[in-house]
């Protein structure tokens, strides 16, 4: 029985919790400024810092002197049509109206990534490494708590 339970365990899932509160920032159509502050445990390492919406996140990489790409350009939109189609779903969906297809997928799309700005990385070996910005998969996350890290000191 114990083996059952076992094989059925969600522990390789990512926290439905954390899940539910990033798609709904990967939903806002305005840009979050400073962000909201948050600090997560990936991979034995600390990584805090502001969680912003994923086309935001796209849209800040983009506007980085050392990556002016198209690629990313064409990312943040593409990502921000997204978060329009599925905040526009909600409306609709609010108000009776109808839901479009492209709605409707846009706001069932799974949620698979972390986007964090002003993000510090704490290791247990040395001192936090900073980052302006920084993606990650929400199942490579362990444990979170709401708030960023200062360092001793800072």
């Amino acid at each position: 029985m114990l083996d059952t339970l076992m094989s059925r365990s969600d522990w390789s899932e990512p926290d439905s919790v954390l899940g539910t509160y990033v798609a709904q920032m990967d939903r806002l159509i305005k840009p979050q400024e400073p962000g909201v502050p948050l600090t997560l445990t990936v991979h034995g390492l600390l990584v805090s810092g502001d969680l912003i919406p994923q086309w935001q996140w796209f849209a800040e990489v983009s506007e980085m002197d050392d990556y002016e790409d198209a690629f990313y350009t064409g990312m943040a939109e593409h990502m921000k049509e997204q978060s329009d189609l599925a905040h526009d779903a909600i409306r609709q969906r609010d108000i009776g109206g109808e839901v479009t297809h492209r709605q409707m997928s846009a706001l069932l799309a799974p949620t698979k990534y972390i986007h964090l700005r002003n993000t510090r990385i704490y290791s247990p070996d040395n001192t936090p490494g900073e980052g302006r910005l920084w993606r990650g998969r929400l199942c490579d996350v362990s444990g979170w708590t709401p708030g960023v890290l200062v360092a001793s000191g800072s």
